[in-house]
């Protein structure tokens, strides 16, 4: 019959309370608890954005009446119906979004691994063995084991991982956010150089239609050679133009089409012109919008995940307790196993590491800066997120300030042109005068068309920059964080 190892050689009672609380106490020394996280992120962010505090006062007005969710809509107008398609049909086939899908699976099954060190563990022994001159012997035996989480090591390491999982779920939805954001930004791309491409079609022909009046006039004596000549460049330079913009046009689909997760073969097409997006009225803004970004969040989730490993890394220093058991036997035959050679036994260990040359202190230490090293990294994520919505919100008014004034260019440009070649047609001006005009024009329209994208895509960048989503009606699979685990745990 086997016998319990607690009861192979009994020690003292007297022996036990004279030894162990001087080891206990030796091992206490210098394990004092780590410094709790001093970071709160409430007091981080400002009362209001600078940047905002007297933008377009004259849209007030318009802005009355409505509640909050009815002004943020109008304010992140951006969406049409074919580009809501194309943004659901990127997040079903991205291939960056579905391998950011399987980082955070890997995070949840690292959490089941967390989650089960905290369980007992049983398992099934058997064996044959044979002796020389003695048969065989055959064994069967069941085994288990379970450490005793008297310190709440085991408990810091499950919450480790259940803020590494919900940092990874925040990171995935900002992965989705990400994504929606390049397809925006990539669509009003492709709005822009289709319209680019129009654009210089209609000057060149255009330019074709005043070279066929240079020509005519030259043969009939009206115009110098150098005219010509000038002329002819220009419509050869603007034929030029237009081919490189139509390979613009291509690489920017095929750019769109990876986003999609299509094969990228430049078929897909850009109906739809630039929108006009309505103006920044009063719509509340608040900086503690900031918070709902899910980059933050998963910032946030790390640091307190580092808190946890290093709350972990210090409860290890102290002795472990591990309690065993185990039901089985051995016998010359598998007959005679379920008769009465099975026997029991239970017992139960408590280690301690008397000397390890500072491994675990130092252990303990390289945690301890790996939770200072995320202290700054997530106060470097706060203040780059500051920063991108200040820049936002000041290129706003800075964009919409050189779009009106470059209409009016644009208007004045086009009957200068208009004006210039008449002027030169009945010989008061020369022709260089007329190609002035003409450039002049088109960079006019080339500009409206580039500050109409750039304050689409500055819209979208807020939008990414406060964290939130261009419009409610998309299916996002979002997956929510567990708050429960937001704050911080006492070390």
């Amino acid at each position: 019959m086997l016998s319990p190892p607690c009861l192979l050689k009994q020690p003292s009672l007297t022996m036990v309370k004279r030894v162990w609380p001087a080891v206990i106490a030796s091992l206490l020394v210098g394990c004092a608890a780590p410094q709790p996280l001093s970071i709160q992120p409430d007091a981080i962010a400002p009362e209001q954005w600078s940047s905002a505090q007297g933008m377009h006062p004259d849209a007030h007005d318009s802005a009355k009446g409505l509640d909050a969710e009815a002004q943020m809509a109008n304010f992140f107008g951006l969406h049409t119906p074919q580009l809501l398609t194309l943004v659901q049909e990127a997040l079903a086939h991205s291939h960056t979004l579905a391998s950011a899908r399987e980082k955070m699976l890997q995070s949840e099954l690292a959490l089941r691994i967390a989650k089960a060190d905290r369980f007992p563990t049983v398992g099934l022994t058997s064996g044959i063995d044979r002796v020389e001159d003695s048969g065989n012997t055959v064994s069967l035996s069941a085994n288990a084991s379970w450490s005793v989480d008297i310190w709440g090591e085991l408990s810091a390491s499950q919450k480790q991982a259940q803020l590494e999982y919900a940092a990874a779920v925040a990171t995935f939805n900002q992965e989705q956010i990400t994504l929606i954001a390049d397809v925006y930004r990539q669509w009003f791309q492709l709005q822009e150089a289709q319209l680019l491409v129009d654009l210089y079609k209609e000057r060149s022909q255009s330019l074709q239609s005043d070279l066929e009046v240079i020509e005519s006039g030259y043969l009939n004596g009206l115009y110098e050679a150098l005219d010509l000549y000038l002329a002819r460049n220009d419509a050869n330079a603007q034929v030029a133009a237009l081919a490189e913009q139509e390979q613009v046009l291509k690489e920017t689909q095929r750019s769109l089409e990876q986003l999609l997760g299509r094969y990228p073969d430049a078929a897909i097409g850009a109906d739809e012109a630039l929108p006009l997006i309505p103006m920044m009225s009063d719509v509340p803004l608040p900086a503690s919008i900031i918070k709902q970004r899910p980059d933050l969040q998963a910032s946030w989730l790390t640091l307190l995940a580092t808190d946890q490993a290093l709350a972990a890394a210090h409860r290890a220093r102290f002795p472990s307790l591990t309690l065993t058991g185990s039901y089985g036997g051995s016998s010359d035959a598998l007959s005679n196993l379920v008769g009465s050679n099975l026997a029991w036994s239970v017992g139960a260990s408590l280690a301690a590491t008397i000397f390890d040359a500072g491994q675990r202190e130092a252990n303990q230490s390289i945690k301890a800066s790996q939770r200072r090293e995320q202290e700054q990294v997530y106060l470097d994520a706060v203040y780059t997120a500051f920063t991108e919505v200040e820049n936002a919100l000041t290129a706003e008014s800075s964009l919409r300030k050189q779009y009106i004034l470059y209409l009016e260019a644009q208007d004045n440009a086009k009957q200068a042109e208009s004006l210039s070649f008449e002027r030169y047609q009945r010989g008061l001006e020369d022709y260089n005068t007329v190609l002035e005009a003409q450039r002049r024009s088109l960079d006019a329209q080339t500009n409206i068309l580039s500050l109409r994208r750039a304050l689409l895509q500055n819209r979208v960048d807020l939008m990414v920059a406060l964290g939130g989503q261009l419009d409610p009606s998309l299916t996002v699979e979002h997956t929510p964080v567990n708050t429960s685990q937001a704050e911080i745990p006492h070390s």
